[in-house]
């Protein structure tokens, strides 16, 4: 799979594109209108405008997201074309086509539905249950923080809504599917022999004046940091929704528009008498008459219903159980069966309903569900959803109206503080280098840069607005203390440690090298004595590294098949250098049969997710029929 996604980096970034929700993480999809911005929008959609600093915005976020996926292998010039630049316009103006028919519908998605998606989630579940750690981590791998992926997700649930009848009138053809998997899920049989550090630090010895020159040659990193004492600014979404009001009114409509999401779906326990509408040496008409007999005797001995199931339904499943299907939901069955069951009652017994299986004779054993709860009980949660929607569409105008006021104010805060109603806050001794107990926001490389910069140092001035996770921010210093260099004797040992481990690596270094060389020549197979040394072949793929580290599984991934069987360097930084020898290949038929099903499962379902976002391109023609668009600008 790396080696996939390393040469066809093209693909990967048009896969990217099209995958229209990750750049929206801040406060939705209107968090980004400045003002006075309309002679200069690259597009608009409805009355939002897709400013160039939005655009700019995105494209840098589209840009890391791929240097994430890519590696270091990554080439960001292939984001500077006109067609690069096309596609990410499209899909802005695609995603606020969705916003716009959303906002319409008073569509959101609940707490308690994010909450269920993410638990559900294969890919962040141990043993069966969601892993908070791995969650993190997961999502760390993929360049994104939980407060990112839980934005991206309510908007996915949200937009489903609109979606879903689409969605579900297509399928994704399998011959794709499993090509695509096939790429995804190929694996690499690999030997690996670390070569520990230990033993070659033994062999290094430093003089006085290695480390006195190395001290001199790199002064600056031997200091004691700059440090201020700062004062900042924010503002969020959540700021902007705490002034928010709501009208009985709102809430109604919203509550009428909404109502299925506020009840528990009705279901219904059914037992039921499958009989074969084709059989070979019957004609039709036999095989009916046949149900229609039985019919009949289940209708005189109602009572003996599980009894009947168990003599003559030839549904195995659930013949064993008198017919049982338990409790199911609408839409749960196939149309006919669908249709008959929920239009009986408690009780009832149904005449033969044939759907593609044969005659179905159907008793409706019980039924629950399908109340709806009362305005009063979903008042307030009605209330926050409608304040989320008027804050995520007002936080634009505040937005703009922060940067502005910030850039105004000069050397203070005061009139931002006043005209929006935020509030400042100080902290003492900031440093660019280690922030220590700062709180959060100020922990941003991007805020830290600005705080650090000359202008901020030299006149005391408010940096621009920064944008840190889900907020806004602006600091100022108020004191400044320059670095100071720390003394030899101080830094020492840190010295010393730090070259004989770069003399240690570079011995360590020949000997993989050479090993590297020796086995490239002699090529040989598993076990052989050449490869004495060396851990036990482990197979590996993107679903497991079977233990080694990051590095030496992606080099040995990898590596093409064609190539096979080679040697490979790997540097593993303090652990020492290691040598991956790939033996041969492993097709993605015998890694689904050795992996858990729920992650094997949630990769293919990544490229389902692929074909669906396809169709939701194929889905603007008729978004643009009830919202104005307007794209100006032609690159």
């Amino acid at each position: 799979m790396f080696d996939f996604v390393r040469n066809n980096q093209k693909l990967m970034m048009f896969i990217l594109l099209l995958f229209i929700t990750p750049a929206f993480v801040l406060f939705g999809v209107d968090g980004f209108t400045s003002v006075n911005a309309n002679s200069k929008a690259y597009a608009k959609v409805g009355d939002h405008l897709i400013t160039p600093e939005e655009f700019d915005q995105i494209k840098r976020q589209r840009i890391e997201e791929a240097r994430a996926q890519s590696g270091p292998n990554f080439d960001p010039k292939l984001f500077d074309s006109p067609d690069i630049n096309r596609q990410l316009l499209d899909s802005l103006v695609t995603q606020y086509l969705f916003q716009k028919s959303m906002e319409k519908q008073y569509l959101t998605a609940s707490d308690q539905a994010l909450q269920e998606e993410i638990i559900n989630t294969p890919l962040f579940q141990k043993d069966g249950k969601f892993d908070e750690e791995l969650y993190v981590s997961q999502l760390a791998a993929r360049g994104l923080t939980p407060l990112a992926h839980q934005a991206n997700m309510r908007f996915n649930l949200a937009r489903n809504q609109v979606l879903d009848p689409l969605l579900r009138a297509n399928f994704f053809p399998a011959s794709l599917v499993k090509s695509l998997d096939d790429v995804q899920l190929s694996g690499r049989v690999v030997q690996v022999k670390t070569l520990d550090l230990g033993p070659y630090l033994a062999k290094v010895s430093l003089s006085n004046e290695q480390i006195e020159s190395f001290y001199k040659e790199n002064q600056a990193r031997f200091t004691n940091p700059q440090k201020a004492d700062v004062e900042f600014v924010t503002l969020s979404a959540e700021d902007i929704k705490s002034r928010i009001s709501v009208s009985d009114a709102d809430v109604a409509q919203y509550y009428e528009q909404n109502k299925a999401r506020f009840s528990s779906p009705e279901e219904r326990k059914a037992r039921h008498i499958l009989l074969p509408a084709e059989k070979a040496g019957n004609t039709a008409d036999e095989l009916k008459a046949q149900a229609d007999k039985v019919l009949a005797e289940v209708k005189a001995s109602p009572a003996k219903f599980a009894e009947l199931a168990k003599k003559y339904s030839v549904d195995t499943g659930s013949a064993p159980q008198g017919g049982d299907l338990g409790f199911f939901s609408k839409g749960a069955m196939v149309p006919a069966f669908d249709q008959a069951v929920f239009a009986m009652k408690k009780g009832d017994i149904s005449g033969l309903v044939k759907s593609e299986f044969g005659y179905h004779i159907i008793e409706l054993v019980d039924t629950r569900g399908g109340a709806v709860k009362s305005l009063d009980s979903v008042k307030a949660q009605i209330a926050d959803e409608i304040k989320t929607q008027k804050a995520t569409a007002q936080v634009a105008d505040a937005q703009g109206r922060f940067s502005e006021l910030v850039y105004e104010g000069g050397q203070s805060f005061d009139n931002v503080v006043k005209a929006l109603g935020v509030k400042t806050v100080a902290f003492s001794g900031l440093t660019q280098v280690a922030s220590g107990n700062a709180p959060a926001v100020l922990k941003d490389a991007k805020l830290l840069a600005e705080i650090f910069s000359e202008d901020s140092i030299k006149n005391r001035n408010n940096t621009k607005a920064v944008q840190v996770g889900d907020v806004l921010v602006s600091a100022r210093i108020t004191r400044y203390d320059a670095a100071t260099p720390k003394p030899l004797a101080e830094v020492r040992g840190q010295i010393e440690a730090r070259l004989k481990q770069d003399e240690a690596q570079k011995l360590a270094l020949a000997d993989a090298q050479a090993t590297v060389a020796r086995l490239n020549e002699a090529k040989p197979a598993a076990g052989a004595a050449e490869l004495a040394g060396f851990g036990a072949a482990k197979t590996i793929s993107a679903l497991g590294s079977e233990g080694l580290l990051a590095p030496v599984a992606q080099a040995a991934l990898n590596t093409a098949v064609s190539e096979l069987p080679k040697a490979t360097l790997v540097n593993v930084g303090a652990a020492g250098v290691a040598v991956a020898y790939v033996v041969s290949g492993a097709p993605s038929s015998e890694i689904r049969a050795k992996a858990d099903p729920k992650v094997v499962g949630y990769y293919e379902s990544l490229t389902s997710q692929a074909y669906q976002e396809a169709l939701v391109l194929a889905s603007r023609d008729a978004l643009k029929k009830r919202v104005d668009v307007e794209v100006r600008k032609q690159f």
